[in-house]
């Protein structure tokens, strides 16, 4: 299972507020099954942004995941940022390949 850090940009302040609800709600039911491990907007930005950190097998089921968002659905996503991850150090190190170690880059 891989790690992934996404960022949505919503500079559609309208279409924000009108499906915020339902997006919440699928943030809910995504850290409930495990999918979601952690998510929040940024703090002092000039656009409205919101993080996800998210487990997925690959990008392709990772994508899967985010075109249920009503966000995506409703077209308020603007600016999509996806990166795999390895958290090695620190509170999440339980999810790297290689917890507190030296990572094997490159292999």
């Amino acid at each position: 299972m891989s790690i992934f850090i996404v960022r949505l940009e919503h500079p559609d302040e309208a279409g924000w507020q009108e499906w915020v609800g339902p997006h919440v709600e699928w943030v809910r039911e995504h850290v409930a099954a495990g999918t979601i491990i952690a998510s929040g907007p940024s703090v002092g930005t000039d656009i409205r942004q919101g993080w996800l950190v998210m487990r997925a097998v690959d990008e392709p089921e990772l994508r899967q995941y985010l075109a249920s968002d009503p966000f995506w659905q409703h077209g308020i996503v603007e600016n999509l940022l996806i990166v795999e991850w390895d958290p090695i150090f620190g509170e999440l190190d339980r999810l790297s390949s290689s917890p507190g170690g030296v990572p094997s880059f490159g292999e």
